[in-house]
């Protein structure tokens, strides 16, 4: 428990995001590969150049930030003072259930962060997210998430604090360690659903959606809705119960809707608080314009 939030964001990435970053982007060489490879990495060479220096940018800022607010396992070093439990005692019979419970504890804050917190005065740190209009794990704001580690801090604090009350109620202390125990299991799956969920690659796959609402996992298709520029809802990043709960539940749709922002918006300026946007002339040299939603005039520029 003791690996910085920088390590953990490096251990998650090693384990998982990088692999669906790979399929990602077979999925993009995929679709490229029918109008022709070199075609296409030609004609996009700027825009593919502009995506990755975002995506290195944003994840050398995630990762400093990351070294700054506290680690969950400060968090839990708290909970372990606090409730005086001897850390051996891990009870094997109820990993399950903690996990369970663990599971959908998390995945109600993160609700409760996401739908009122993100997407209400906290909405600048989680713009650059909603920024492309391209769904996948390559993009910026998707691949690396600057001010990921806020909402994070705020989702692991209310859902430690929650565990600990409830162990507390029910007067079982030593279930904090079996908590304690399975947090990397718990960070894993967060991590996989969350890149499952954005992942252009299993999104065009039935047996995908199938497999994760059978889990009560949010789906890629149920997801990508939450991504469109005027639909409001499926703020679930991992589950939709809390969504079909709190009436804020949408079906996914056989029918084309648009991605992103529906306003001018671009990699600086989803950072910067809109205090500064890459210039006409970036814009149009690195082909901004068909990843990001740009008024018309800066998107003429773009094309």
């Amino acid at each position: 428990m003791s690996m910085s939030n920088a390590r953990t964001f490096l251990w998650l990435f090693a384990y998982v995001q990088i692999g669906f970053i790979a399929l990602d982007l077979y999925e993009h060489w995929r679709s490229a590969r029918r109008t022709g490879i070199r075609q296409v990495v030609g004609r996009h060479r700027a825009l593919i150049l502009a995506v990755a220096a975002a995506c290195v940018v944003y994840f050398v800022i995630q990762i400093v930030l990351a070294s700054i607010l506290p680690t969950i396992g400060k968090l839990g070093d708290y909970v372990i003072r606090a409730s005086h439990v001897n850390m051996t005692q891990v009870g094997t019979k109820w990993i399950i259930p903690v996990f369970i419970g663990a599971f959908f504890t998390g995945t109600f804050f993160d609700y409760f962060v996401h739908r009122f917190l993100l997407h209400g005065f906290l909405w600048r740190l989680h713009e650059n997210h909603h920024l492309p209009s391209v769904v996948s794990n390559v993009m910026p704001g998707i691949a690396a998430r600057p001010f990921v580690v806020v909402p994070n801090f705020l989702i692991n604090a209310g859902s430690c604090a929650a565990i600990f009350g409830m162990v507390r109620m029910i007067g079982r202390p030593q279930l904090i360690a079996t908590f304690i125990h399975i947090v990397p299991a718990l960070l894993l799956t967060f991590a996989f659903v969350a890149s499952a969920s954005h992942s252009i690659f299993l999104r065009r796959f039935d047996w995908a959606e199938t497999g994760f609402r059978g889990l009560l996992l949010i789906s890629p298709r149920e997801h990508l809705l939450h991504h469109a520029a005027t639909i409001k809802g499926n703020y679930g990043n991992f589950t939709a119960i809390w969504d079909r709960a709190f009436g804020t539940y949408i079906p996914p749709t056989t029918g084309e809707f648009p991605l992103g922002l529906d306003y001018d918006q671009d990699f600086l300026g989803a950072i910067t608080a809109s205090r500064f946007k890459l210039s006409a002339g970036a814009r149009s040299r690195y082909q901004v314009g068909r990843v990001c939603h740009l008024e018309e005039g800066a998107r003429r520029a773009a094309e």
